[in-house]
């Protein structure tokens, strides 16, 4: 075999390991699902069914993706944009559900999150207007104000649904983009500010995030209350002690635990599995990034390498937020376990950015792939 040969190899078994490490954490999130949700429903394969369609659309979407040139995804960005926040102002007007306005009923394609559909958008957008106006952002206010205020505009969309955590993963990935694109630092320390600025001001004017703060302090205390899932939360990580109880015989999950399948899907992943399979779950997530940080440096091209450090980062980070809301580290937030929780939107959303980042990386990589910028 020759060492371009051998190269070539080394390079499609990254992106396969990638796209096969996603499907891996995806088809964990189907079983979990299941084993979460099994004993709530008269029919007991109501959900398995649901995830199992997500899982099936959005693996064709992935694959479908990663062979569309990197031309057309640059010239879909602001259309794809502009949709998103059309979505985000109707779902305002959309039916109340648990408190929220995240979701909106669309024809022929069912129920839709367009908070998760911002995540990849604004991730595209940023990184197309950077590599545009590669100079103009270091160096000019006025390109970076229009590029901030885009991102600004999104985000309070999303705060007013309410919703806080989105926003949080958008603006951390955004600005660890800018930070890559060359963005003056003090700007950056600047932004910083702002963004804790934001949330405090989120936190302050929201009673019921007021709430949600004390109880986070002391859960205990609001056992009965604001804690309740939290402490819930704490008891079932710790009926798993070292190796679970085994798949579908958490007890939590049947009458203690709310959002078992959804944001606290973690907590009976530690009790069925134990403290080796929350930590196992921990770990692939962070090889997750690994891989994924390998395959944007393995890109000769500002844009890709901006769009998969920027995906990845959405993903992880999202799953590290739900780690440490589910353990108590970080105050409650309405976050799903990427790939894991059950969620058409967001699982849909997940593997589409993943074949996104393949796709890039695949016309774009050292020694292989398009040469055009």
């Amino acid at each position: 075999m020759t060492a371009r040969a051998r190269v070539e190899r080394a390079q499609f078994d990254a992106g396969g390991m990638f796209i096969a490490l996603a499907g891996v954490l995806s088809a964990f999130g189907v079983l979990m699902v299941f084993s979460t949700t099994a004993q709530q429903q008269t029919d007991l394969y109501v959900y398995l069914f649901r995830q199992l369609m997500f899982l099936g659309a959005g693996l064709m979407v992935c694959f479908l993706v990663v062979h569309i040139p990197a031309v057309y995804i640059r010239r879909a960005t602001v259309p794809f944009l502009a949709l998103t926040v059309i979505l985000l102002v109707a779902v305002l007007f959309s039916r109340q559900v648990k408190g929220a306005h995240r979701w909106l009923a669309l024809p022929l394609v069912g129920t839709v999150q367009p908070g998760e559909l911002a995540k990849l958008s604004v991730v595209l957008f940023t990184a197309w207007y950077a590599d545009r106006f590669r100079g103009g952002l270091a160096c000019e206010f006025s390109r970076s104000a229009v590029l901030l205020g885009t991102v600004a505009v999104v985000c309070m969309l999303i705060l007013m649904q309410p919703d806080i955590g989105i926003p949080f993963v958008i603006a951390t990935a955004v600005w660890v983009m800018l930070l890559f694109a060359g963005v003056r630092k003090q700007l950056l320390a600047g932004l910083v500010g702002v963004g804790i600025a934001v949330i405090g001001i989120a936190i302050l004017f929201a009673p019921h995030r007021v709430k949600r703060m004390t109880a986070f302090m002391d859960p205990w205390r609001y056992q009965t209350g604001d804690g309740y899932q939290l402490v819930q939360s704490y008891l079932s990580l710790s009926y798993g002690h070292l190796t679970g109880r085994g798949i579908g015989n958490s007890q939590f999950k049947e009458y203690y635990l709310p959002e078992a399948h959804t944001d606290f899907i973690f907590a009976i992943i530690g009790e069925e599995l134990g403290f080796i399979g929350t930590v196992t779950l921990v770990l692939l997530f962070a090889l997750f990034f690994f891989l994924g940080a390998r395959l944007a440096e393995q890109v000769h091209n500002n844009y890709a390498a901006l769009v998969i450090y920027g995906l990845v980062l959405t993903i992880v980070l999202q799953a590290y937020v739900n780690f440490g809301v589910v353990t108590g580290l970080l105050p409650t937030k309405g976050l799903g376990l990427p790939f894991i929780s059950y969620g058409g939107s967001s699982l849909l959303t997940n593997l589409m950015a993943v074949g996104i980042i393949v796709g890039l990386w695949r016309q774009y990589r050292v020694d292989g792939g398009s040469r055009k910028p």
